[in-house]
């Protein structure tokens, strides 16, 4: 009796065990796998039971650690965790500062001014130079806001921010933009200087001639942190595939948040009979508009840079 109830108990263990193997399958899973070789079959079951138990371990662990967290206990995996972030932040920050360097090593002279495109005439254009030749009064406000600018130039690239630049010819618009580009490079920033009418006579040159080099240009045109057009307007009615460049660089920088500053001879309502609403309202959303309501100061001696 004592060796029949031994049996029966352990075949009353096996069956629940076998069952308990068989839990989340269904009827026709379960029919295939007595259907295997017994090896095979304890085999597949095994690795089931083994795989379902590290799930609940790991579910366990991220409970254990979650509670951790709303006590405010750190276990050793929350040290190591955050010891880990930490170094990837200062990793990060260290080659950042780096990348940053190596923009001031290769634009901050006149080689790499010229090769952002600002004309040799510009090269000294420093807010600094500006106002220790004097401004007239009409331009103090254009100039306080661009300051203002300049102060904050890491985190107006950071949000997109840029500049439209309005008025007469030789009202220091170009001027101000290129002090733009010198205090960007002094803090590490990348910038461009185009002139509009240059720029898309160019593009379409590349187009029809070198199509990687078109590429590269535009991606450049489209991703470089601070961009600069320079007389936007002058160019014209130029045909629609002309047209369509200009437009693909706008909608790709308001896109992903690259600053634009432009210059113009043109006042916001004449731009904005040039060029269609979905240019503008792009525009219009990203940049501040700053008019230069001044005579030309072109041959006045107010500053040997004027544009």
């Amino acid at each position: 009796k004592g060796y029949d109830d031994s049996l029966t108990e352990n075949s009353t263990k096996h069956a629940a065990n076998a069952d308990s193997s068989y839990d989340g399958l269904s009827q026709d899973e379960v029919r295939k796998l007595q259907e295997m070789a017994p090896e095979l079959r304890d085999a597949l079951l095994r690795l089931r039971r083994n795989i379902h138990s590290r799930q609940q371990e790991r579910e366990q662990e991220a409970e254990t650690r979650e509670l951790n967290k709303l006590l405010g206990v750190k276990t050793p995996h929350d040290a190591v965790e955050e010891r880990n972030a930490k170094n990837l932040q200062a990793a990060m920050a260290e080659q950042a500062r780096r990348d940053r360097e190596a923009v001031k090593k290769k634009f901050l002279c006149q080689q790499g001014l010229t090769e952002a495109g600002i004309p040799r005439l510009f090269h000294s254009a420093t807010m600094e130079n500006i106002i220790r030749q004097g401004l007239p009064e009409a331009l103090e406000y254009p100039r306080m806001r661009i300051c203002s600018y300049l102060e904050n130039i890491e985190k107006c690239c950071d949000l997109g921010t840029g500049l439209i630049l309005t008025g007469p010819c030789g009202t220091l618009k170009t001027t101000f933009a290129c002090s733009i580009m010198l205090e960007a490079f002094a803090h590490g920033i990348e910038a461009r200087f185009e002139l509009v009418m240059s720029m898309l006579d160019r593009l379409v040159m590349l187009e029809k001639s070198n199509k990687d080099e078109y590429c590269r240009t535009m991606q450049k045109l489209c991703s470089v942190p601070i961009l600069v057009l320079d007389d936007l307007g002058a160019e014209g009615h130029h045909a629609d595939f002309v047209r369509s460049k200009l437009e693909q660089i706008i909608f790709q920088r308001h896109a992903n948040g690259r600053a634009l500053i432009i210059t113009t001879n043109l006042s916001p309502a004449g731009l904005a009979k040039l060029y269609p609403g979905r240019i503008m309202e792009r525009l219009r959303e990203r940049c501040l508009v700053l008019e230069h309501n001044c005579a030309s100061l072109r041959g006045k001696n107010v500053f040997s840079v004027i544009a």
